[in-house]
């Protein structure tokens, strides 16, 4: 099931076992939060194990399963990003407790990216996917966030909400308890998200990206100067920048197969197809040659060859002409 549907679900009915994976991880932490709010209702502290990576220990971890909870319905079980080191051994000890799971313990398994391993598991198991959400989802449900601090927002707004944000549900409800506070109306504005959502540095770098794509030199200038007023470092802006452009090369050469772009950028279907309208206007040999430019400026600066700005000023005039 989809993140959105589990609040629903837990209504309904407790499972033993959960897999949460997806590359989200506020949606990760929040789908556990809402597991352990219906499950452990005292001695929070006495009713919960958690194993990483950095204390995994499976005959530990099912001890602890098989033992009855504190004072609680429950005792929650949580093993988080630490599935690639297991051996044969320990994935089958796994799979032998999930065909007969302790039925006061919810036992968690929460993953980035499934494994073969945890792909196996796919019957035994109820999953929640908190993969990104795409635009439209979150369209549905930045308004119900919204809903219960009493506003709503125009179109417009929402879509500059979503954009400033980068699509990150994490930031999106932070600028939407701000929002809420500042407006003195019952109805969020463009111009109330303009003034007051900050922009991630990786939006503005795509704003930059943009202009240089469509050949405004001064402007990407005036960009890049901005960014690094708000402490953008140059490093960080030219890592990004390289981030977008070699999105839009693969883009340009892959976008026929949707599904292996959406896999390697790990992006939202929406973000996607904005990307593929920018570069089917770019011709993939200029692409390359940008993309082995910001490299050779990225070499240039730390060899000492050129002053930071110097190189940058020299880097966007490149790409604004040669794009």
């Amino acid at each position: 099931m989809k993140f959105v549907e589990l609040k629903q679900n837990l209504k309904k009915q407790i499972d033993n076992v959960y897999l949460i994976y997806g590359e989200d991880r506020y949606l990760q932490d929040k789908s556990i939060e809402m597991i352990k709010k219906i499950c452990i209702d005292n001695y929070i502290e006495m009713n919960q194990s958690i194993f990483t990576d950095e204390n995994i220990n499976i005959q530990q971890m099912l001890e602890q399963a098989q033992t009855l909870p504190f004072m609680s319905n429950f005792r929650l079980i949580i093993m988080r990003d630490c599935f690639n080191k297991l051996t044969d051994s320990e994935k089958k000890q796994i799979k032998d407790y999930i065909k007969s799971p302790v039925k006061t313990t919810i036992f968690i398994m929460c993953v980035n990216e499934k494994n073969e391993f945890l792909k196996s598991l796919h019957s035994s198991v109820n999953e929640v996917d908190c993969s990104f959400m795409d635009a439209k989802t979150l369209g549905m449900l930045v308004p119900i966030m919204l809903k219960e601090y009493g506003k709503q927002i125009t179109t417009n707004a929402l879509n500059k909400l979503l954009e400033y944000c980068s699509y990150d549900l994490g930031r999106i409800e932070n600028e939407i308890k701000k929002l809420s506070i500042i407006s003195s109306s019952d109805v969020i504005t463009p111009d109330e998200v303009e003034i007051n959502v900050a922009k991630t540095i990786d939006y503005e770098v795509y704003i930059l990206a943009n202009a240089i794509c469509e050949k405004d030199t001064e402007y990407a200038i005036r960009l890049y100067e901005h960014i690094l007023a708000k402490k953008g470092s140059t490093q960080y802006i030219l890592s990004t920048l390289a981030t977008f452009m070699r999105r839009y090369f693969y883009l340009h050469a892959t976008k026929s197969d949707k599904q292996l772009c959406l896999n390697t950028f790990k992006i939202t279907d929406y973000i996607m197809q904005v990307n593929i309208s920018k570069s089917n206007n770019l011709k993939k040999g200029a692409l390359m040659n940008c993309l082995n430019k910001i490299l050779e400026t990225d070499y240039e600066i730390k060899a000492g060859k050129q002053t930071e700005n110097n190189a940058m000023y020299n880097l966007i005039l490149y790409l604004t002409t040669k794009l």
